[in-house]
Parts: C-alpha cells; sequence; structure tokens
C-alpha cells in the first residue's frame, strides 16, 4: 500500500535499528554503506519526510539503488513495512523521468501495442536478424528469445469436460506484460496443466500490467490506473493465478479486493491423484525469486510441485537467500549492481553445474538467461509449471 506523509514518518519510526536487516540487503553486502542498507534508507526517509535532510541527488541515488526484494521485512523483529515505505518514498521524492520508461508505459499499458513490437521482433528472430540488430544496437542485446506473439481466447474450458466429467472449478489467469511478450510459453504450460487437473482457465481481455514498473519509478498515478482497471476486469469470484511471482506479490500489496496466488501454491493443492507425470531422471536447481519468498511467501510450493515428478532430485540454487537482480526493470535502471548480483548467481550455477534452472518469476528468468548466455553456459532456464507440464505432455 502507498502511505500518507504522516503514515509514511509514522511507518519509519517503527524501525529500531536493531541491525538484523543489514546481512540479508543485497546492496549492502556489496557496497558496505549504511546508507544502502534497509535501516539506513529509512533513516534517511525519516529525516527527509521532516525536513531534517533535503531531498536531493544523494539521497535519490540511495533509494533508487534499493532493489524492493523486501529481504529486510523477512528479517525484521518488529515487521516494519519497508515495501510500502520504498514505494511511498518513490511516489513522493523520486518520481524518476526517463525516456525509456516514457515510451515504455503505453505498451505496458496496452497488450495490443506491445503486440505491434512483439510480432516484427518475432520475425526478425525467424529469419535470423536479431543477431544483426543486437550488432548494430547495443540495448537490443537485453532482448531475450521472442516467442510467437498469441493471441488468447476468453476461455479455455477444461479437457476433462470432452471426457464426460464436470469441471472442479474456475480460476483467472494473469498474463502480465513482460510475460506475455517474452514468456507465454509459461502461459501456454500453466492452462495445460490446469485444464488436465480439471480447472477451467478464464483470461480476461482488459487486464493490464500489474503496475509494478511503474511504482518502481514513482510513477504512483499511473500505477494507480494500472491496478484499478485490473480490479474491473477479474472476477472476485474466482482466484487471480500469477506465473510470475513480481506481478503476483504487486497484486497481492494493491489488489485487495481479489485473491491472488502464485500458480505452483494453487496446483500444489490440487487433486493429483490421476494427472500422468512421466519421471525425469535430472537434479533441477530451484532459484526463490525475492517477491516469491519475501512477499508472496510461497516459495516451499515451487519444491513440492517439482517433486510431483517421479525421478527428479529437486534442490535449492546455493544463495537462494540474495537477490539475483533482476527487480524489474532494475537490470536496465541499475545495471552495475544488478550485474554484481548477477555474476553471484553465474558463479552458483557453474560450481554447481547446473543444467536446469527452475525460476518463478520473468524479471529473473531474463536476467539469468542474459548472463548465462553472456558466459557461454548452456543451462536452461524454465519456470517450474513448464518443467512439469512437459513431463505431463504439453509440447511447447
Amino acid at each position: 500500500m502507498t502511505l500518507s506523509l504522516k503514515e509514511l514518518t509514522a511507518e519509519a519510526d517503527r524501525c529500531v535499528a536493531c541491525g538484523l536487516c543489514l546481512p540479508h540487503c543485497p546492496t549492502y553486502r556489496k557496497t558496505g554503506s549504511e546508507a544502502d542498507s534497509p535501516r539506513g534508507r529509512i533513516q534517511l526517509i525519516r529525516a527527509v519526510s521532516q525536513d531534517i535532510l533535503p531531498n536531493n541527488a544523494r539521497f535519490k541515488e540511495h533509494i533508487d539503488l534499493c532493489l524492493s526484494c523486501r529481504s529486510c521485512e523477512s528479517a525484521c523483529p518488529n515487521s516494519v513495512n519497508y515495501g510500502a515505505l520504498v514505494d511511498t518514498t518513490r511516489a513522493l521524492y523520486i518520481q524518476k523521468k526517463s525516456l525509456w520508461l516514457t515510451l515504455a508505459k503505453p505498451f505496458i499499458r496496452h497488450r495490443y501495442l506491445s503486440q505491434a513490437i512483439t510480432w516484427p521482433l518475432w520475425l526478425m528472430s525467424k529469419l535470423n536478424l536479431i543477431r544483426v540488430l543486437k550488432r548494430v544496437m547495443p540495448a537490443a542485446k537485453l532482448l531475450p528469445t521472442i516467442q510467437k506473439p498469441m493471441v488468447w481466447q476468453s476461455i479455455y474450458p477444461t479437457t476433462q469436460t470432452t471426457q464426460g466429467a464436470v469441471s472442479l472449478g474456475a480460476v483467472s489467469l494473469f498474463l502480465g506484460c513482460a510475460t506475455n511478450a517474452f514468456d507465454n510459453r509459461t502461459l501456454r504450460a500453466s492452462i495445460y496443466v490446469l485444464n488436465t487437473l480439471g480447472y477451467d482457465v478464464h483470461i480476461p481481455n482488459a487486464q493490464t500490467c500489474c503496475g509494478s514498473i511503474a511504482r518502481q519509478a514513482g510513477d504512483d498515478i499511473e500505477a494507480n490506473k494500472l491496478i484499478k482497471r485490473n480490479a474491473e476486469s477479474f472476477n472476485t469470484a474466482m482466484p487471480i493465478l500469477s506465473t510470475a511471482s513480481g506481478c503476483g506479490a504487486g497484486l497481492k500489496d494493491y489488489l485487495t479486493t481479489h485473491r491472488i496466488e502464485d500458480i505452483s501454491t494453487f496446483l500444489v493443492t490440487c487433486d493429483w491423484s490421476k494427472a500422468e507425470v512421466a519421471p525425469l531422471q535430472e537434479r533441477i536447481y530451484v532459484q526463490d525469486p525475492c517477491s516469491l519468498r519475501n512477499v508472496l511467501k510461497a516459495q516451499k510450493a515451487v519444491y513440492d510441485l517439482l517433486k510431483k515428478i517421479p525421478g527428479a532430485d529437486v534442490q535449492a540454487l546455493p544463495g537462494n537467500s540474495q537477490c539475483c537482480g533482476g527487480a524489474g526493470a532494475y537490470s536496465v535502471t541499475q545495471p552495475e549492481m544488478a550485474n554484481q548480483l548477477l555474476n553471484d548467481k553465474l558463479a552458483a550455477i557453474m560450481a554447481n553445474q547446473v543444467t536446469i534452472l527452475a525460476t518463478s518469476n520473468i524479471g529473473c528468468s531474463l536476467h539469468l538467461s542474459r548472463g548465462l548466455e553472456s558466459a557461454h553456459v548452456s543451462a536452461h532456464v524454465m519456470h517450474p509449471v513448464e518443467i512439469i507440464a512437459k513431463q505431463m505432455g504439453f509440447d511447447a
């Protein structure tokens, strides 16, 4: 939630500066600066909100460097709502103005506009022209593998109904802007698994971005517009399932009228007694996204879901308590810190000879995939639902 100025100061006052958050903060671990720690940032926020310190470039610099990973919340004995503090601070004092955010806004808001870009990019990738684009335009190196854009139906009825069975229920699927543009394979795999387990999947046509990218930039007005539109688009009688934990966390914080669930959390509660899951004699490492672990508190569901695959050896990637540096648009706005954190993950992947890496957030997936490609490491980064869907017969 976004706080008023009075609430901001009151919430900041709840921090007792005990320092238990310090070892959990990715930026503090890298810089060693108190101003880049959660308690340091809270002290700065309190001082600026009370006009003790100026809202100057140095203040913005320390707030901007925060990943909003919210590991500090999990460690805080006083349960200080750091997420609300930093969101409100960005809305009141930061309000980043950048050309790429301004240009991206309509494409984030309107799914059909984003498809106007992804269709040509997909065609270029099919013609092997993306490599040429990356040589001519350095920014294009950030582009992931482009999948063929999808035109979604409003409902995907359970496949069980064709066999005379009654649907077990209905759910809504949140598409997300980045997931829909760059990882619709995970969305298709999710529909396949849900249908196979007996659920009708609804995809509201008017849904839009969760608002997290706008909120990270301090654009509270845009973020609230997106939340309002999603509130009007989704049926409150159905749970909204998100395949991207970053989107799920943003929706859970601000779309309070609806039941929000990470898809793995929902799937582990389903009846799997009649599901046919082929064995996979492989070790699967799991990277826990910060939003899944610290906000949704749902990381355990991913391991439980993957363990439904006979023969699979499911392991946590060492260093899972630290952020990978993806964090929404962070890898674009703070590339130096993002790459420092990415290098730690790449070192863990290479040290453990990872071949399959499961992650439940599109931001983490894109960031890690780009790093692996640059390092010429052949590990496959996949959503856990896609992994299990393939063992159930899903053909990507």
